[in-house]
């Protein structure tokens, strides 16, 4: 019977996702369903699979009992899905008591998203979601600052269900528009070779020098961040080559786990595609999606310059040599070979530069994926992998689309309650005003929340919140937004949890903490330069082409200075009192200003000399 179970559940989820993605294959190409229809039902099947495809278990057990549970509660999920989709056009256009019915599929609907999103992704979201569910009644019970005239649970449910402000709302309507549709778009890249021709490509041009394959780790994870919009996913698709060969030439277990993990962390704010984040960001601006992207470029580039610096500084002071050559693949056989398949991504980010949108751009480029895979016999796929990619598309997306629904019930919290102003007033009132302050106390909370959330719910949540009070203090409304998403993104790198890290020091059986609070080491420059822009938009392009280029060149310069002063190495070692020196011009050399400029570079100068005249190198630091 158990068998039976498993095999029909696995049967019926593997089905379900290649219908789904048919089916939202068909909308980004061709017109997308009405505005619920669209988004429920993207919910409602994921939802479906994620109660067939983790199963409750009692003590790493399942019994009879618990399987006869995860069907119910599937088939009660869907049936409140249906009920919503069946009945919206109705409610929307009519005012007046709230049905019974209504009410108890609300219900129904609200508690078992809550036990997805905890079989998705643990419980810190679904207990802030709790959280917020109970202070929509507690709100006259409250102090002043966050008292409100509390509301029913009728009228709340009803709120969270039937409008498109919550569970319905943006977060899941992107999520059923863009972001599914290059999820899939991602899935068939990998799926037809383009995820292992990446990999090859960075290996080919980077495994001959020292320190040959983290620096492939680092290529190789930014181009599949690109397409994969997962930290986790990247880490377990790009590390399960990358960590065992770093440890063959000689980087320390931990070492290679924390690189991975920094490299797959900063593949969400890597354009053209980035996290699925962005693409709210998109919407919450009312601007293009490559406007978005556009702004990520410099902040990626600093991130990953400071990620190669610190591995090639680690690569000298572990006397770590490259690869022979002729253990290397040949990169002008793989762009024979396999060249074609990098167009696809061309071609997307061409067509989204032409106008076209996301939706359409993410179908044309799964047409394109297919084409050019089909030119060559070496790339030339099968209906198999015809039907993997179907699956794992929507396989890789019910997480996110769970989470956003999620979401959706704190920002309608927000929503109902007037929260969202209270809160922007204490930020404002705690601060003083001081940008740099709110920005502080705004990145704690990111981080705090994004240490146990994925990074699209962090982002929704607090996007919703601290955006204005950012605003009002004189941050513009782009980098307000992209502040958040960073912090949310580098939430996952932050010990004491940091599951990206761990995820890696899974693969090379390395400390989960060590790897952990190497990996925050390492990509320490992700939390420094989010407070850059936020103070100066030209590292997001904003601005005439000398703003920018001053603070590009300015900003690459406090990232040696600060490799630096973290590792003890750059171009040179370098003593105690030079690094600390050192570390001070990184901070002056980032923070923007022609006299901040003018000090870090006499302070460069200093530590040179100092170094080379006075004080001896620590030869071998770490």
């Amino acid at each position: 019977m158990r068998e039976f179970d498993d095999k029909l559940r696995g049967r019926l989820c593997k089905a379900l996702y290649i219908i789904t993605s048919l089916i939202y294959l068909y909308t980004a190409g061709f017109g997308a369903f009405s505005e619920m229809t669209q988004r429920a039902l993207l919910i409602t099947i994921c939802g479906f699979t994620i109660f067939l495809s983790k199963p409750f278990k009692i003590k790493q057990e399942q019994n009879p009992l618990t399987r006869a549970l995860d069907w119910l509660m599937a088939f009660g999920f869907t049936a409140a899905g249906i009920y919503i989709m069946m009945i919206w056009n109705d409610r929307v256009s009519k005012v007046g008591a709230i049905p019974m019915q209504d009410v108890v599929m609300a219900t129904v609907m609200i508690i078992l998203l809550l036990i997805a999103t905890y079989k998705a992704t643990g419980w810190p979201l679904v207990i802030t979601c709790i959280v917020f569910l109970i202070y929509t009644a507690a709100g006259p019970y409250l102090p002043s600052i966050l008292s409100h005239r509390g509301e029913s649970w009728s009228r709340t449910a009803n709120f969270m269900y039937v409008s498109t402000g919550s569970i319905f709302g943006v977060p899941a309507g992107i999520a059923a528009t863009y972001i599914i549709s290059f999820v899939i778009f991602g899935a068939f890249l990998e799926r037809f070779g383009a995820g292992q021709w990446f990999v090859d490509l960075a290996y080919a041009g980077t495994g001959r020098y020292r320190g040959g394959p983290a620096k492939t780790s680092v290529v190789s994870s930014a181009l599949m961040g690109m397409i994969s919009g997962s930290p986790a996913a990247n880490v377990v698709t790009t590390g399960a080559f990358t960590i065992p060969l770093m440890k063959r030439t000689g980087y320390k277990d931990f070492e290679a786990a924390a690189v991975e993990a920094v490299a797959s962390t900063g593949g969400m704010f890597t354009p053209p595609i980035m996290g699925a984040a962005a693409f709210m960001m998109a919407e919450f601006l009312g601007i293009p999606y490559m406007a978005v992207a556009k702004a990520a470029i410099v902040p990626a580039l600093l991130y990953y310059l400071s990620l190669l610096l610190v591995v090639d500084s680690i690569a000298v002071k572990s006397h770590l040599v490259g690869m022979p050559k002729d253990q290397l693949p040949d990169a002008k056989e793989i762009l024979l070979k396999r060249g074609q398949l990098g167009l696809p991504i061309i071609f997307v980010i061409a067509v989204i530069l032409m106008g076209w949108s996301p939706m359409k751009s993410a179908f044309y480029g799964i047409i394109a994926v297919i084409l050019v895979a089909c030119l060559k016999k070496e790339t030339r796929p099968n209906a198999a992998t015809f039907i993997d990619a179907l699956e794992s598309g929507v396989k890789g997306v019910a997480n996110i689309v769970i989470s956003c629904a999620a979401a959706g019930i704190i920002v309608g919290v927000i929503s109902m309650t007037g929260l969202a102003t209270k809160l922007s007033y204490t930020l404002v009132s705690i601060s003083g005003g001081n940008l740099l302050i709110a920005a502080v106390l705004t990145a704690i909370i990111t981080i705090i929340l994004g240490c146990g959330m994925p990074p699209t719910p962090t982002y929704v949540i607090l996007a919703t919140v601290l955006v204005k009070p950012l605003t009002e203090m004189g941050a513009t409304a782009l980098s307000a937004h992209m502040f958040i998403f960073m912090f949310s993104c580098i939430g996952a790198l932050t010990p004491p949890v940091a599951i990206t890290a761990y995820t890696a020091a899974a693969i090379s059986k390395s400390d989960p903490n060590v790897t952990g609070f190497r990996a925050f080491r390492m990509g320490l420059v992700a939390y420094i330069i989010p407070f850059i822009f936020l103070s100066s938009p030209a590292i997001l392009m904003q601005g005439n082409t000398l703003e920018v280029t001053l603070a590009v060149v300015t900003a690459t310069l406090g990232i040696f200075c600060l490799t630096a002063a973290v590792e003890g190495y750059m171009f040179q070692y370098w003593s105690k009192l030079t690094r600390v020196l050192m570390g001070v011009a990184a901070i002056l050399m980032l923070i923007p200003g022609s006299v901040t400029d003018i000090a870090g570079i006499v302070l460069i100068a200093a530590a040179w000399v100092l170094n080379k005249f006075v004080f001896k190198p620590d030869v071998g630091v770490n």
